[in-house]
């Protein structure tokens, strides 16, 4: 079964399991986290929590974009590169709701937002601690239906590679079901800060730990307690 549980104590037990796991993996491989502060959220990006067909996201995505574009073209610098990529990463960002969901490539920024009491409310970490969830994005996208069959060449996807081409805003394409991984834009001094990479939704709105179970790919996930506070 690809998703793994996993308890630790404090930062040093974190980092222990993260260098452990790091050994199981292939050389070629490497891992990316996403911390929450309740066990209890789910893994699914914020356009696509409310249930509505995929029909629905896709629709809302592109007056989203749009609006977006009216509104912040101003505050763009003079020449810089627009498409519907960009805005995409750039909306996320500043909190409107896309198919995109932040990972990062540094533990520690994962443990900083499964334990900043900002992200959500500490007094039931009893019954929903905070959880810092980590995969190897190598091999899940290695593992998806639709890139399974490069094998090896399939890497973390750029915005520029064809494989990517059904997943993009404004494709005609057919678009893929499953969430493949993705790194974005840095157009944003977060994305930079927070060494941020994501998973980006097709037609399938489920959560990523949906998914996990369908696929050969491994998906580990901690409860994490950090100087005896779950």
């Amino acid at each position: 079964m690809p998703l793994i549980r996993h308890e630790v104590q404090g930062l040093e037990g974190l980092l222990r399991e993260a260098l452990a796991i790091a050994e199981t993996i292939p050389e070629s491989s490497f891992l990316w986290f996403r911390g929450l502060s309740r066990s209890s959220h789910k893994l699914c990006p914020s356009i696509m929590r409310d249930g509505k067909t995929s029909d629905i996201v896709f629709e809302r995505e592109k007056r989203l974009l749009t609006r977006f574009r009216q509104r912040s073209l101003a505050y763009w610098p003079a020449g810089y590169p627009q498409n519907d990529w960009d805005h995409l990463f750039a909306m996320q960002h500043f909190g409107m709701p896309t198919r995109l969901l932040d990972w990062t490539e540094n533990l520690f920024v994962a443990a900083h937002f499964a334990l900043n009491p900002s992200q959500g409310s500490l007094e039931d970490n009893d019954e929903h601690p905070p959880t810092i969830w980590c995969l190897d994005p190598v091999e899940w996208n290695r593992s998806t239906p639709v890139l399974s069959e490069f094998g090896d060449s399939i890497q973390v996807l750029t915005t520029s590679d064809d494989e990517a081409d059904s997943y993009r805003p404004d494709t005609t394409k057919r678009r893929n079901k499953t969430p493949v991984a993705l790194y974005g834009t840095h157009n944003s001094t977060r994305i930079v800060a927070q060494r941020g990479t994501f998973m980006v939704w097709g037609n399938d709105t489920r959560a990523l730990e949906d998914f996990a179970d369908e696929l050969p790919a491994k998906v580990w996930h901690w409860r994490s307690w950090v100087n005896g506070r779950s």
